[in-house]
């Protein structure tokens, strides 16, 4: 089960939210960006890293000075998401592929990356791996820095994992 948005679902729900301040935005700025951007995250496959920066100084620029309350802050939300998904589009299929490459190396057969990660939730639940071994541990790691990497590139303990030479991707 995920419990996040995809992508496209990101880019739905802010495209929607710039729809509803489109009218405070519009009276208090000469251009008319938002519309602009709301066309292009509606056409989310097609959405380049130029456009989600604009996008993103757009809302630094232009949308977060003029709201107030709730409003400014979904525009701060609108912003850090837009990040994490600039973040996501190029690093992601790396992150994947290595942590399939060592998926493969600990589980021994072949899969797709979720079922790689199924297999081996069941070995550990059936004791096939241990919670200690080397490999795993390793694993867990990376798999952990690679997220927090997209997620949260500034959270202090990935900052202090960096500085102690965890090892990472």
């Amino acid at each position: 089960m995920r419990s996040e948005p995809s992508i496209e679902e990101l880019f739905e729900a802010i495209s929607n939210y710039f729809d509803d301040i489109r009218t405070i935005v519009e009276s208090k700025n000469s251009d008319n960006k938002i519309t602009d951007f709301i066309i292009i995250l509606r056409e989310s496959k097609n959405i380049s890293e130029l456009d989600l920066k604009q996008i993103t100084i757009y809302i630094d620029e232009k949308i977060i000075p003029i709201l107030n309350g709730y409003q400014r802050f979904y525009a701060f939300v609108a912003k850090n998401s837009l990040k994490i998904a600039l973040r996501q589009m190029y690093l992601i299929d790396n992150y994947d592929e290595l942590e399939k490459i060592r998926l493969k190396k600990i589980l021994n057969v072949d899969g797709s990356l979720e079922f790689l990660n199924k297999e081996l939730c069941k070995r550990i639940k059936n004791k096939e791996i241990k919670r200690n071994d080397p490999k795993l541990k390793d694993h867990l790691i990376r798999s952990t820095m690679a997220k927090i990497s997209i997620d949260q590139p500034n959270y202090s303990g990935y900052l202090k994992a960096l500085e102690d030479q965890y090892p990472s991707d």
